[in-house]
């Protein structure tokens, strides 16, 4: 298929992390017959969105997630990446950490809950365990019937994103039989990467949280007690707006907080621009970074804060606001609206 590209440079000039890798130019050798491989390739964070845009229907988020499956047993890649992935095979998840924090939640027995509530890798990071404690107390006041596991499994998007397709399997396998033993029909996650491999990827029934919460607010079975002010703007994930087309359920989410005003920043929904956390970016440090040019955008709307539905874009674009010292907070969606609960 890369032979039907007729180098326009869509790719390239949409290309979230463009001053870190050219993938006009990787083609180009390709279809002159050198080595489509590049170093350069494993900055590509997956976004996807060089593939939706792509006149020719090309799959490049493909041939790049194949190229790096052809070459990763020779060890060709970036220490971060690799370090990453010998700890999601050791420890079950990419930071190394050996025991995951404690939360005050139900742990999963075989047919004492509705819906596992499964806390993911980005949980082991402080910021986000924020995050998790409030999602619990959510889910509590809008009596859903949840619970956790007592340790879980790295999901796999991430390894498979990475091209590394016999970790993912070995991952995928495990959580499968786990799932089996705890009777899990039914996920709720708050990482959207999380949520894309459970349902494009193990076939489960899943939900990120801000489909189950605004299910409930519209039911007035979560109630506000009161206003949130502030200007927002909203960041899509890529995993939630272009994998999945999760775009009007946190927006409408928000916009039912009261005392949000809402705008859009100029690239949303399925043209948003990536953070850069995608596919090991959370854990390289990049010369240019993606989410300093987003909270350059966030800033242009004026708004007081920048409400995301991703722990990976949490960390990126916050770690970005404060190294720029931006007028601006980056909050969690999940925060907004615990903040007007409770």
């Amino acid at each position: 298929m890369l032979s039907t590209c007729v180098q326009c440079g869509v790719c390239s000039s949409s290309c979230s992390m463009r001053y870190n890798m050219n993938l006009r130019r990787a083609i180009a050798r390709f279809l002159n017959k050198q080595d489509f491989w590049s170093n350069e390739l494993w900055n590509c964070t997956n976004c996807l969105i060089c593939q939706q845009r792509c006149p020719r229907g090309i799959k490049l988020v493909d041939f790049i997630i194949n190229s790096r499956s052809e070459v990763i047993e020779k060890g060709s890649i970036p220490k971060e990446l690799r370090q990453m992935l010998e700890n999601i095979q050791k420890f079950r998840n990419p930071f190394g950490a050996v025991k995951r924090p404690n939360f005050d939640a139900k742990i999963a027995e075989k047919g004492n809950f509705e819906y596992l509530f499964f806390i993911g890798c980005s949980a082991y990071d402080q910021r986000v365990q924020k995050v998790v404690e409030k999602a619990i107390e959510l889910l509590k006041a809008s009596k859903v019937n949840f619970a956790i596991l007592p340790e879980e499994n790295c999901c796999g998007n991430d390894v498979r994103a990475l091209g590394e397709q016999g970790l993912f399997g070995m991952l995928k396998e495990d959580n499968m039989r786990r799932f089996e033993t705890f009777g899990v029909k039914k996920i709720i996650t708050i990482s959207p990467h999380c949520y894309n491999a459970f349902k494009n990827y193990y076939g489960i029934e899943a939900y990120h949280i801000t489909e189950i919460l605004l299910n409930k607010v519209r039911n007035a079975e979560l109630r506000f007690s009161k206003p949130f002010e502030g200007l927002v703007t909203y960041h899509d994930s890529c995993y939630l707006s272009r994998y999945n087309k999760l775009i009007s359920e946190p927006r409408e989410l928000l916009k039912a907080v009261p005392g949000v005003e809402f705008v859009e920043m100029q690239r949303n929904k399925e043209l948003s621009l990536c953070c850069g956390g995608g596919s090991g970016g959370v854990v390289r440090d990049f010369v240019w970074k993606p989410s300093a040019q987003r909270i350059q955008e966030a800033l242009l709307t004026g708004a007081s804060y920048l409400a995301v539905s991703c722990p990976f874009c949490l960390v990126m674009l916050e770690d970005s606001a404060k190294a720029k010292k931006a007028e601006i907070k980056v909050l969690d969606l999940i925060e907004i609206l615990y903040d007007s609960v409770f």
